[in-house]
């Protein structure tokens, strides 16, 4: 109004009128901008898998499977997963002396090729390097070592590794050496690895180490120390960095031309309550702009920030939720009593269920109406969480407050309760009937009496 008064020519008015409208449109749309990028940042998208023919996606925590891909049994060739299972088997059998040392020969190196750190016949090593060489740079001519000083030969340490393979029940796995090299007769399933992977966690030495984003290897009597790198690509950025995950924390990955990219990872999240499993077998490697994108370590990225995303640990229920009342009687004092949790139920579930709408919470209690007195976290019943089908958890329901009982109504409880029992009742019957019999009797006593002094009158008359 101020603006009108100030500008009295009409065309001036006009003017200012379609500039503060087409400033509150522009305002509108900015704001709906704002508004739709934000819901877009909020939503969880899975992402897309290509290139990863098998894909495993599990949660320690609540022993939960999040997404699979593919056919697990089907067979497919370990490539440097089979590293994986040379580490329990050696860890287990040095049991704990890991500072066990042996001078490397010309017929051990001979069963290594590939990737190596270089050792030298005449070398000596212990087993604490060979692992740490083995399991974070995936140094072939390590776990050749490695199995040397655990089982004295390679025949004898791939027996122990199919052992424990079996019991483990990875019953569709052959070990034939302990380093990934390709050999038609190795076989292994998407299944057995998800089985060593979750065994593998287990054990903190293993964990430890393959966790480690480099090891300083010390100087032996042939050579100088050694700065081992860990080849796997989300733990260390030293080979490559696009793949680096700062929430991954170890297990391993490796290719072959015949069985492709494989990775088994896990990663935790900052606060260290959810830990995931992402087993990725007989992926591709695809180029873009020049630059081969592993798909194995992508995929397994993507996966991992779904999951943080998409999952999280949930309150349902609070102490200080209510949850229904129940009907009181014997007291002046409160007519129900309100019922509330005894502890608060977390919930590990998807982020976009809505709890409110979705979740429902059903409440039984020990009685449909209760006697004072009640005592304040007393429990008089259960509260069961349920999402669709699924069951999430049940929590004790519990009293919000002391009720006293009024000792005036107890009484007269009491007496209603004993005027009601048959027994009362027969005996008040039966004194009634009695009274009657009596009075009757009585009459007809008097009736008697009666004619008798009219008989005796006139008689004397």
């Amino acid at each position: 109004m101020v603006i009108f008064m100030i500008f009295k020519d009409r065309k001036a008015k006009y003017t200012i009128c379609r500039t503060l409208a087409a400033a509150c449109v522009l305002c509108m749309f900015i704001q709906s901008l704002f508004l739709t990028v934000s819901a877009d940042e909020n939503k969880t998208e899975f992402p897309s898998l290509d290139g990863a023919e098998y894909v495993y996606l599990y949660n320690f925590e609540n022993d939960t499977v999040l997404y699979e891909k593919g056919d697990f049994d089907a067979p497919v060739y370990p490539t440097s997963t089979v590293k994986l299972m040379a580490g329990i088997a050696a860890i287990e059998a040095l049991e704990g002396d890991f500072t066990k040392s042996i001078t490397i020969t010309d017929e051990m190196l001979s069963h290594a090729s590939g990737n190596s750190i270089g050792l030298v016949a005449g070398e000596v090593v212990t087993a604490e390097q060979m692992l740490y060489a083995a399991l974070i740079n995936s140094a072939n001519d390590a776990a050749v070592v490695l199995a040397y000083i655990a089982s004295g030969s390679i025949d004898d340490f791939v027996q122990l590794m199919n052992r424990k393979a079996e019991e483990l029940g990875a019953h569709g796995t052959v070990y034939t050496n302990p380093t990934g090299m390709h050999d038609d007769a190795m076989k292994t399933t998407t299944a057995d690895t998800v089985l060593i992977a979750k065994y593998a966690y287990t054990l903190p030495k293993l964990m430890e180490i393959v966790g480690a984003q480099k090891y300083v290897m010390d100087a032996t009597n042939l050579s100088e120390y050694r700065n081992i790198y860990n080849r796997n690509c989300l733990i260390s950025k030293h080979y490559r960095t696009e793949y680096y995950y700062p929430n991954a924390i170890g297990m391993n990955a490796g290719s072959t031309a015949q069985g492709g990219y494989c990775t088994v990872a896990a990663a935790k999240n900052n606060d260290g309550t959810l830990t995931y499993l992402c087993v990725i077998m007989n992926a591709k490697a695809v180029e873009t702009d020049g630059v081969d994108d592993l798909r194995n370590y992508s995929c397994a990225v993507d996966l991992f920030d779904w999951a943080f995303d998409a999952y999280s640990y949930r309150e349902i229920l609070s102490e200080k939720t209510v949850i229904c009342e129940i009907p009181v009687e014997l007291s002046s004092t409160a007519d129900y009593v309100t019922l509330v949790p005894s502890d608060s139920l977390t919930v590990y579930l998807a982020s976009d269920i809505d709890v409110e709408k979705e979740i429902k919470i059903i409440p039984t209690t020990t009685d449909e109406i209760l006697d004072a007195p009640i005592e304040k976290g007393q429990v008089l019943g259960q509260a069961k969480v349920v999402y669709g089908d699924k069951e999430l958890g049940r929590v004790d329901l519990t009293a919000t407050s002391d009720i006293t009982r009024s000792e005036f109504l107890f009484v007269l409880r009491r007496i209603g309760e004993i005027t009601s029992q048959r027994f009362f009742i027969g005996a008040i019957a039966a004194a009634v009937i009695l009274s009657v019999i009596y009075v009757l009797v009585k009459a007809r006593i008097r009736q008697r009496r009666y004619r008798s002094r009219v008989q005796n009158v006139r008689r004397r008359r």
